[in-house]
This record gives structure tokens, sequence and C-alpha cells, in this order.
């Protein structure tokens, strides 16, 4: 019996985008995986650039490392459709994604599935933490106030730091890591560092086609029902480059995050989260601000006949009169 047959199957997604600077050094990381059972999916989501070429000149090596290797190459339907997609044609007991542009450190896999092997049916998803890397895939430190890059000695190295810097959140802490209360407050997981149960994202629904957010949105859903492990490792390289979707659509990534939010509220109420959740999506209103004063004041108005939003919004102008 080999090795790899002890081993349960991992499905690795990967949905590349216009990534042909980098796409190469994504694969390469996956092949390069100390655990030996997996699948390599890679969807081609109508890129305009040659990823198509670098990703098939990879072919013939995935086919000899993975004990299944498929590829698709097609017109743009979007992120939230592209993973719905994949994880179809997946076959494994568990999934992970990671992105075009991004790296997984060696034993990302074997660390994670690890982790998840030991724990019972009312865990869902094992997460690790991630570094930081530039353009050229030099580590990167970012300033904790703008967001810029900075010196070794000025900046956070990790993902985790970095998200939750500014929140009253010690992640490290395994009662409130991954809990829907922390994530209702908005998404500091980093979505190239999980392996989850395939059959546990199917059972809450998946990606919703056409949301850009699709990371919060499945660990909300995920969240309501099972647990998350986080393992206090750096298990993959998170690119920081002007590309990042989060930079260029900002707009669809802010208002999407208020539909993923008004969808919640019903949730959230019931689970006496009123105040978190009011200040989640009044963070959002402030947000949408720079791109649109319209959809602002129409959010704001609807919130405010809400007497209880009010309640919350005199609080906060109080708190913060009381601070200066």
């Amino acid at each position: 019996m080999q090795e790899k047959d002890l081993m349960p199957l991992v499905s690795v997604c990967v949905p590349a985008y216009n990534h042909e600077k980098y796409v190469a050094e994504s694969i390469q990381s996956i092949i390069d995986q100390d655990y030996k059972n997996i699948e390599l999916i890679i969807i081609n989501d109508g890129s305009k650039d040659k990823t198509d070429e670098v990703i098939k000149s990879y072919e013939q090596k995935c086919q000899e490392r993975f004990v299944r290797f498929e590829y698709r190459n097609r017109e743009n339907k979007g992120l939230s459709s592209t993973l719905n997609e994949m994880l179809d044609w997946s076959k494994g007991k568990y999934f992970t994604g990671i992105a075009s542009d991004d790296i997984l450190l060696f034993n990302k896999i074997s660390l994670l599935v690890y982790e998840l092997e030991k724990l019972g049916d009312s865990y869902a998803v094992a997460f690790g933490n991630a570094k930081f890397i530039d353009d050229n895939s030099e580590e990167l430190y970012l300033d904790k106030l703008t967001g810029m890059p900075t010196s070794k000695g000025k900046g956070i190295e990790l993902f985790l730091d970095y998200y939750t810097y500014k929140r009253d959140l010690d992640y490290k802490n395994k009662n409130i890591f991954g809990s829907y209360k922390t994530l209702l407050e908005g998404n500091y997981l980093p979505a190239m560092s999980y392996v989850i149960v395939l059959e546990k994202i199917k059972e809450i629904g998946a990606w919703t086609t056409g949301n850009t957010i699709e990371d919060w949105e499945l660990w909300l859903k995920l969240s309501k029902k099972y647990k998350f492990i986080f393992v206090d490792q750096s298990v993959a390289l998170y690119r920081w480059h002007e590309s990042n979707s989060s930079k260029i659509i900002r707009k669809e990534l802010i208002i999407d995050a208020m539909i993923l939010l008004e969808k919640e509220k019903e949730f959230a109420f019931s689970e006496n989260l009123h105040n978190i959740y009011f200040r989640s999506y009044f963070n959002q209103i402030l947000a949408i601000r720079k791109y649109s004063i319209s959809v602002c004041i129409l959010k704001l108005l609807k919130q405010l006949m809400d007497f209880r939003f009010i309640k919350f919004i005199l609080n906060e102008i109080y708190l913060r009169l009381n601070k200066k």
C-alpha cells in the first residue's frame, strides 16, 4: 500500500485570472507539497493575458505529480461561479483553494489535514496564518495604520495580525476564533490558508453566484453550525500588489458586503448581536461614501427606520464624545 492510500484525498482548486506573472509560482507551490494524495483542479476564468499558456506548460508535470489533474479554460464567469464549478468537480474529502497569485508553503495541506483528522464532526475547517509578499515574491511588512509597505522593524508581517490589529480580537483564543460573532463584525480569515471538509461546503449551499466577497459569505454560513480550528503557523504567502481585487473593485466589495449583512440581520438579531451587526453595517455605510454619496444616503435612511439603529448611533456618538 502506497503512502498516499493512507491519506484522505484533498482537492486543491485554483481559480486563475490574468496572473501570467504569478500562476507558475502558485502551481509549483502545490506540486511541492509534502502531502501526496492531492487532486489539482484549475479553471482559467477568461484571462486576457497569457495565463492559459503558462498553465498549459505545467500540464505534464501536474499529470505526473497528482492523482488527478483537470484544467478548464473558458469564458469569464466570476470567482463565485468558478469556485462552485470546481467544487462540483472535486472528489476529495477535503477542499482548499488558492488564488493564482498566492503561494502555499510546503506543509500547508499535511499540517491542516492532520489537525482536522484529530477532530470530530463539530469542526469544519482548519486555518493557518499567512505572510505577506510583494510583487517579486519578497517578504513584505505593512504599516498597521496606513497599510503601506514599510521596513521589517516597523510593519506587520502576518495576515491575521494585520487584519485584527484594530479590533479587540485575540485570534489565538480557540473559543472565539472563527466564531459567528467575530466574523459578523468583519472578515479577518486568510482565504489562502485553510483546508475544509468538502461536504460541509455543499451542506451550507457553497457560494452565491455574483457575490464578490465569497470568502466572508462562506465563513459566516459555516460558523453558524461548525467550529473553526487555528494552527499557529504560517502555511501560505499572500501577495500584496496593485492588482489585488480588494483594491480594483472596492466599490463592488462594499455594496456586496452590505447585501450580505442585510441577509444576516435576522440571524444576528436572533443571537442578540444587535450592536455588532449595526457597527458592521455602519462601517460599510461610512466606507461607501468615497464611491457613492447617493448609495450612502439611501442605506443610511433605510437603517434609520429602525429605532434600534438610532439608539446605536446615539450611543456611538456618546462614547466618542467621552473619549475626547
